[in-house]
């Protein structure tokens, strides 16, 4: 009798579709672990003297999910250069959300991806402008937020120092918007999530946007340090997927960004 109850509760944990063991290897727990993000809206912020965002509340949700719910001391933000210095040391870390790259494959251990991010060129819904080429763009006077990850693509590709309207400071982005309506500016380059978060922070609605040219496409990541075990970074992986197969990611992005995401 013992025995026939012992095999219905053994049954029962490993018929359950979010058991996961942990690895052998797995010799971290979620708390040993120090997690590191920028100021980065929507992914991660600081507001009323509380960090925020949408990888910040993934990242909750996996702790959860490895039934060790991390408090949010365990979270430090920091300047983007410092933080990737501070992962390259090593001594167990994780730096999210991060764009995983040909270049920083080899350098940290990944998990995900949590979100796609496009970094795109975006006009009002009313214009007239078409854009089927990256070299299409020299033609445009086109707003970017100094050393944002747009303002790079567009220097790469040799444009005229003339072409970009460069914005800087806490409303850079904001800024740009109001030049798009004004018509100081013909487009916008922005990540898409990120556009759509000031979009609906500032009660804009999406549908008075459109997009141009898609600039790039990049899968963003938890990243960690090499001295994370493997084990740990599966059990990660596992939990994450568990996360995002139980549709709290999407709830997440629903709660940060525009209703009509699709509208762009």
């Amino acid at each position: 009798m013992k025995r026939n109850i012992l095999l219905l509760i053994l049954g029962l944990v490993f018929l359950n579709p979010y058991f996961c063991p942990a690895p052998a290897g797995a010799s971290e727990s979620i708390q040993e672990i120090r997690f590191i993000t920028e100021n980065s809206p929507p992914f991660n912020y600081i507001e009323d003297d509380k960090i925020k965002g949408i990888f910040v509340e993934v990242l909750m949700a996996v702790s959860r999910q490895m039934e060790s719910p991390l408090g949010w001391d365990r979270i430090s933000v920091m300047p983007r250069d410092k933080g990737y210095q501070s992962l390259s040391a090593g001594g167990k870390k994780c730096l999210f959300g991060t764009a995983r790259t040909k270049e920083r494959e080899t350098l940290f251990k990944w998990a995900g991806p949590v979100v796609l991010n496009r970094i795109l060129l975006i006009s009002k819904a009313g214009s007239d402008i078409h854009i089927n080429a990256l070299a299409r763009i020299r033609s445009l006077k086109t707003g970017v937020v100094t050393d944002d990850i747009a303002e790079k693509i567009l220097l790469e590709a040799d444009l005229p120092p003339e072409s970009l309207s460069r914005a800087f400071g806490s409303h850079a982005a904001l800024d740009l918007i109001q030049d798009l309506d004004r018509g100081m500016i013909d487009a916008w380059a922005q990540g898409d999530l990120a556009a759509r978060w000031l979009i609906k922070k500032n009660a804009r609605a999406p549908r008075d946007f459109k997009t141009l040219y898609v600039l790039k496409e990049e899968q963003m990541y938890f990243a960690f340090s090499n001295d994370v075990s493997n084990g740990f970074i599966s059990v990660f992986q596992r939990a994450l997927d568990r996360v995002k197969k139980k549709g709290d990611v999407k709830r997440i992005l629903k709660t940060y960004l525009s209703e009509d995401i699709g509208a762009f």
